[in-house]
């Protein structure tokens, strides 16, 4: 295949996905939160752990792909100004009613902020859901304040456990797929990705968090939430009618969901 074809077919696929992505999201607003909100390592979640990450002297947020805005919620404080930006109106408008914003409609490879104009940059999926890593991080390193923070969570692939494996592997056979994204989860040289923007990495660490499953509810509400773009809704049935009979004979089943947090200093 020579280089233009091989372009063609990149473009073709990274406006597939960003298709897919936008009727996710305008489909099943808040999909995602309603898994990594319950989602819990002891006394926190995801999106905590992320919040965390960023110090308390920070005054102003910019946290992409805001989706519901679970991650503005966490951020939220007195003297501090945490605006949301995401592409989808549905997840935005479930956002304004669950949080007080501001929340802004945008496209986060192309970000309407001046230069070093924020404290600090959260990302909850945000650097995984695009194909373009690399002009986000750019954008992200543009609108940051000399010294400003990135801090982002993205699934981890590294780290599980042969019991969540097994668990996982039952899953994933009979959707005959794994939920998809657009670039490689684990980014191998991202430290490189980041300091080729003018970021510096500080932390790159990883933690487990469990999903309980005790009901077909809580089964359909993972299935949901699942980046499957090119599987019929038959198989996500049959994962979840899997998860249920489970249930029915052994109790409620944890659902492993390993995260890895990447914290970088401009």
């Amino acid at each position: 295949m020579n280089q233009s074809a091989n372009r063609s077919r990149l473009d073709d696929d990274a406006a597939g996905w960003s298709a897919y992505l936008a009727e996710f999201h305008e489909k099943r607003p808040g999909a995602v939160e309603a898994v990594l909100s319950q989602a819990a390592a002891g006394d926190t979640t995801p999106y905590r752990w992320l919040a965390r990450a960023i110090p308390s002297r920070v005054r102003t947020v910019l946290d992409l792909a805001c989706g519901s805005g679970a991650v503005s919620r966490e951020l939220a404080a007195r003297d501090r100004t945490v605006v949301g930006i995401d592409l989808s109106a549905a997840e935005l408008a479930m956002a304004a009613e669950r949080g007080p914003g501001p929340w802004v409609r945008g496209d986060i490879r192309r970000l309407p902020f001046k230069d070093a104009s924020v404290d600090a940059v959260t990302a909850s999926l945000g650097l995984v859901v695009v194909p373009e890593l690399s002009e986000v991080l750019s954008e992200v390193a543009r609108v940051l304040k000399p010294g400003g923070v990135l801090a982002a969570i993205a699934p981890a692939l590294r780290g599980i456990a042969p019991r969540d494996l097994r668990v996982l592997g039952r899953i994933t056979a009979r959707l005959r797929a794994k939920p998809q994204f657009p670039g490689a989860v684990e980014i191998a040289g991202f430290r490189r990705s980041l300091e080729q923007v003018g970021l510096r990495r500080v932390e790159d660490a990883r933690e487990r968090y469990g999903f309980w499953v005790t009901s077909r509810v809580d089964a359909e509400t993972v299935m949901k939430a699942l980046y499957l773009p090119d599987t019929r809704w038959s198989r996500v049935e049959s994962a979840i009618e899997h998860l249920e009979d489970r249930i029915a004979v052994r109790g409620p089943v944890e659902l492993a969901i390993p995260m890895r947090r990447v914290v970088a200093i401009k």
